[in-house]
């Protein structure tokens, strides 16, 4: 008989270890009323004949067999009202606020600790009371039955609905992760970044839902108030990420409906009583009806026309179903099921797989585009090298040619010798040097400065050689020849400007008369008295108008007399650190190199020059006379 008891003690025990549901035997006494009315757990009060504003008191005869071990719970899910709870006439906790204070705190669960002190064997009573002024509101223990049994077990399964809903918000974090820092890294297109919106403001629509946010004592203003606004935003970024994924404008109805959304949204943060946010929630649904048409006529624009197209529309036909559910389910029961996570899952699973497809078809025709291009590339390279060996070839020819046009300097006449140098910037320059013997033994030179470098301002050299063939015979005054060659060269000459020096050396009555239009002075120096100075005397710019004056100067001629005459190319060579060479750095040459003879000289400033300069910027020309 011992044994047979302790089989049955021990049953007993295991049974009652057990959650047990409490479906049966509730009753309601409503406040005032005197009798207690039997009524059903998991139906809402206002669909037992009861209206709002209720205040009253569930009841509940709960037998307990045996006293167990460890501590007890009782699970009652969300109301929609304020309770207090007791157990056998014991406080044992309480959610929201009773009136004057009246706050029902609907989104959190009720989940209450039975200490074991308070349990007695045999009958004890469970008393809830409740609150419910909302007329919005089902009240009342309505969206699920009651649960009774041990602590652990209850915990157990609060941690398992919260488990569930971290898996589904780490999906959408995941979703919201992979889209922004997708988007922040290749900024390739916006539908991404929407994606990753929508994504985020769902996590904050669910965030409510856990249990465990409840108890880290976080206000429940804050969390409803974030739980609509991110309920009312996210459709938008939905439409948006669409609307971005093909690439079309956003319609009138479509910005109406957004507005309207954001502006909802906005209310939402403000306080107020839970009858107005669910009015408001009320135009959402309304809103979002107006969307799905849209939605759908946006897809079936572009239904065939990319597959992306087919999997965010098969995406957006689950998340319409599962959504259309949720609100029916809502509006009818009450009974928020979450059914609309699931959808919105689905749909954003395809936005993820579209706006892959996308990227793989972009690269695709990336690729192609590459490869095209680099086709394009290699043939124009090709002919590129084609018409750069032809103009290199014009060039090594018109060098040659400008060669013969500007004759080398390296001579003596009577008691006269030069040295010139003449380096253009590139193949041909738009330097140009000459001299001419006439027939009474004196000479006459001429150094122009054509403006820029290259291909034209050699042309216009070639045009500056042909004129000082035809002018030099008959001219020897330098004024009245550059006068003559300004009037030949203004025809030609537009915004290529010529300075010039222009020089007659008479070494039998030993005179030297010179005339300058816009050019450098020549230097003057004798190697016997060690002097330098500029010679004096300047004169417009040739090329720039028909009616200029240009003046002649003239000089006795002394033995050890040394003429330097140079282009601006020299003053105006650069280093590296963009300083110029200068006047001071070529008289400094000029002043050291007295005692050399002028071939000497002119190698010495060309060392210095290419020494100083990394490179031309200017053509290079200069020429050295010595009288002896």
């Amino acid at each position: 008989m011992k044994f047979l008891w302790l089989i049955v003690l021990l049953s007993s025990s295991a049974i009652y270890s057990e959650i047990v549901t409490l479906e049966s035997g509730w009753t309601f006494q409503r406040e005032g009323e005197t009798i207690a009315k039997p009524v059903l757990v998991g139906v809402p009060l206002i669909e037992q004949g009861y209206k709002v504003p209720i205040r009253g008191k569930y009841r509940l005869k709960i037998f307990v067999p045996v006293l167990p071990e460890y501590s007890q719970a009782i699970y009652m899910d969300r109301l929609h009202s304020a309770d207090q709870t007791f157990w056998n006439g014991k406080y044992i906790g309480s959610t929201g606020s009773f009136s004057p204070n009246y706050y029902p705190y609907w989104h959190k669960v009720r989940y209450y600790e039975i200490p074991i002190s308070i349990l007695k064997l045999g009958e004890n009573e469970l008393v809830v009371d409740v609150e419910c002024r909302e007329t919005q509101f089902r009240c009342g223990l309505f969206r699920s039955v009651p649960i009774f049994g041990n602590q652990d077990q209850i915990k157990d399964k609060m941690v398992f609905e919260d488990v569930y809903q971290i898996v589904i918000a780490a999906l959408f974090f995941g979703i919201f992760l992979q889209q922004g820092i997708g988007y922040a890294l290749n900024r390739s297109s916006k539908s991404g970044i929407y994606l990753a919106g929508t994504a985020i403001l769902f996590v904050g629509w669910r965030l409510p839902v856990l249990n465990k946010i409840h108890f880290l004592m976080v206000s429940p203003e804050i969390l409803v108030r974030l739980l609509f606004f991110c309920q009312f935003v996210f459709p938008v970024f939905i439409l948006l990420f669409v609307y971005t994924l093909f690439d079309r404008r956003l319609t009138k109805l479509a910005v109406i409906t957004f507005f309207l959304d954001v502006v909802l949204a906005i209310i939402q943060l403000f306080p107020m009583d839970p009858d107005s946010r669910f009015y408001l929630v009320y135009l959402w649904y309304i809103l979002l009806a107006v969307k799905v048409p849209v939605l759908v006529q946006l897809l079936a624009k572009n239904y065939k026309k990319t597959a992306e197209a087919v999997v965010v529309s098969l995406g957006a036909l689950v998340a319409t179903f599962f959504g259309i559910a949720d609100v029916i389910t809502d509006v009818v029961t009450g009974k928020n099921d979450y059914l609309t996570q699931y959808g919105i899952l689905t749909f954003l699973f395809s936005g993820v797989l579209a706006i892959a497809l996308q990227s793989a078809r972009t690269k695709r025709e990336l690729r192609n585009l590459n490869e095209s291009l680099e086709m394009l590339v290699t043939l124009r390279t090709q002919e590129l090298h084609k018409q750069f060996k032809l103009l290199h070839d014009d060039l090594v020819i018109a060098a040659g040619l400008q060669s013969k046009l500007i004759p080398p300097m390296e001579f003596e006449h009577h008691s006269l010798s030069v040295a010139s140098v003449f380096m253009p910037m590139e193949k041909i320059g738009g330097d140009y040097f000459d001299y001419y013997i006439h027939e009474d033994s004196s000479i006459s030179f001429l150094l122009c400065d054509v403006l820029g470098h290259g291909i034209a301002a050699a042309l216009i050299a070639s045009m500056l050689k042909v004129n000082f063939l035809e002018i030099a015979p008959k001219e020897k005054d330098p004024g009245a020849f550059l006068l003559e060659l300004n009037q030949k060269m203004l025809p030609v000459v537009e915004k290529n400007y010529i300075t010039a020096v222009a020089c007659n050396f008479d070494l039998e009555r030993l005179i030297m008369k010179y005339s300058v239009m816009g050019h450098p002075s020549p230097f003057i120096m004798n190697i016997f008295s060690h002097t330098l100075a500029p010679l004096t005397g300047r004169g417009p710019i040739m090329g720039w108008k028909k009616d200029v004056l240009v003046e002649t100067f003239s000089r006795k001629l002394e033995v050890g007399d040394r003429f330097f005459f140079y282009t601006d190319g020299i003053t105006e060579s650069q280093n590296k650190r963009r300083e110029l060479y200068g006047e001071s750095r070529l008289k400094g040459q000029l002043v050291d190199g007295l005692n050399l003879s002028i071939h000497d000289l002119n190698e010495k400033i060309k060392k210095d020059i290419r020494k100083f300069a990394f490179r031309l910027s200017d053509d290079v020309t200069y020429f050295t006379i010595d009288i002896k």
